[in-house]
């Protein structure tokens, strides 16, 4: 009886071995798993993943499509910009209790962008309202007679129309010029009083037939369209450039990554590609 007993006891004991050992080993997985999911987080929202030169990007958003999380900005300039996002994306601080996949078609955008694996990212994206105190624009006419200059305002469907004074402050080039100067099709930055619609500072970015050299990364190119999208070195912006009637030399240089610099011509409407060159970067 009392051996009975033993090897009853013996089996029992081997029984919930059995059953321990599983339980331990699948809790151990289950740690080991949130571990390895914590870290992949910690890994997707770290700081220094999206490290880099930061461009930025002003414009309306015309599209947010969360399936291929992508922002489709039609930037300064009259030309689509596609930026990628994901949960790193942050909305600035004003912006907290707005989710970014909420924000309507239509919105005024400023997104900080960085080179992440090859594509352009946003790394934040903050709103503003499109009746800003300073804006980037297009003249569309200047009637000098009644000092008023009408701008088509990239951020806004309607024209903005703002008086010229003795006061308003003209500068083409970084030169001080004459309002008789304001011609259409002209690129403006236009510093002017809200609620009054008067210019205090306006100046002359670009107009018709002026050269520009830009040099940066070429972060898009799109030859269907025969436009390439420049993170520009000199104020950390994203320029869009039109491809014009390049040799084959010149558009084998036009690879997403490199390193280039651009001379270019305002034609009044976009900025047209005339000679590409490669640049080393520093070592």
């Amino acid at each position: 009886m009392a051996k009975f007993l033993w090897t009853m006891i013996l089996v029992a004991g081997c029984a919930q071995a059995q059953v321990d050992a599983p339980a331990a080993s699948s809790a151990t997985s289950d740690e080991a798993g949130q571990r390895q999911a914590a870290a992949i987080t910690d890994s997707l929202s770290s700081p220094s993943e999206l490290g880099g030169k930061v461009g930025l990007v002003r414009g309306v958003l015309k599209r947010l499509d969360p399936i291929h999380d992508q922002l489709l900005i039609h930037a300064f300039g009259g030309h689509n910009i596609r930026i990628a996002f994901d949960a790193r994306t942050q909305l600035l601080p004003e912006n907290a209790g707005t989710h970014l996949i909420s924000l309507p078609a239509g919105s005024v955008v400023s997104v900080d962008t960085v080179i992440d694996n090859g594509r352009l990212f946003a790394r934040s994206v903050r709103t503003g309202p499109s009746n800003a105190v300073e804006l980037n624009g297009q003249v569309v006419r200047y009637d000098a007679a009644k000092s008023q200059l009408t701008l088509r305002d990239p951020m806004s469907p309607k024209s903005v129309s703002l008086r010229i004074t003795s006061s308003t402050m003209v500068v083409n080039r970084g030169q001080p010029a004459s309002p008789q100067a304001l011609s259409p099709g002209m690129l403006v930055r236009v510093q002017f009083s809200s609620g009054q619609s008067v210019a205090n500072n306006v100046e002359i970015l670009a107009a018709r037939g002026n050269s520009f050299t830009f040099e940066g990364r070429i972060v898009a190119v799109d030859l269907r369209e025969r436009v390439l999208a420049l993170s520009d070195d000199f104020d950390q912006s994203v320029r869009e450039l039109a491809i014009g009637s390049l040799n084959d030399a010149s558009l084998r240089l036009l690879r997403e990554g490199a390193d280039v610099s651009i001379q270019a011509e305002f034609d009044g409407d976009r900025y047209n590609i005339r000679t590409v060159t490669l640049v080393s970067p520093n070592p």
